[in-house]
């Protein structure tokens, strides 16, 4: 007889395994409406002066985006992928793609200069650029000892 040594953490990668596949077929298997699930992946990154956030967008059209900066450096990104079924009389096996209402507000790493902000969309992928805002030079404060 031949001792196999316990390891727990590879029953929880097979829960996990079997979970993932469960909740990946979810929406379709039941035949359920997935549009409220579509939410664009978001990447942001910065240099010395600029914060660039890349948004996928695939099968979205331009003017159904709208780009807004807020007050305390809260970039949001509003629109909707709008379904192309045409013909409902169709009998779906699988329906992965999402339709849908979305908006992701994200917190952006500096303060930035909405007024020069840039955008730019091209192949389901929105570019924003937002230039930072230069840090005002901090004034020096004597204080007097008593």
């Amino acid at each position: 007889m031949t001792l196999i040594r316990f390891n727990p953490f590879r029953e929880l990668d097979s829960i996990q395994d079997r979970m993932r596949n469960f909740f990946d077929d979810f929406p379709t298997s039941l035949n359920m409406d997935a549009s409220s699930n579509f939410n664009p992946r978001v990447d942001i990154s910065d240099d010395e002066k600029t914060v660039f956030v890349n948004v996928e967008l695939p099968g979205i059209d331009k003017k159904d985006v709208k780009i807004s900066v807020h007050e305390n450096n809260i970039l949001t990104i509003k629109g909707e992928k709008k379904t192309e079924l045409k013909d409902e009389k169709k009998n779906f096996y699988r329906m992965e793609r999402t339709y849908g209402s979305f908006c992701r507000t994200v917190a952006l790493p500096a303060e930035v200069n909405a007024d020069k902000t840039k955008a730019k969309y091209e192949n389901g992928i929105l570019n924003v650029e937002l230039p930072k805002l230069e840090p005002a030079p901090k004034a020096e404060k004597m204080i007097e000892i008593n």
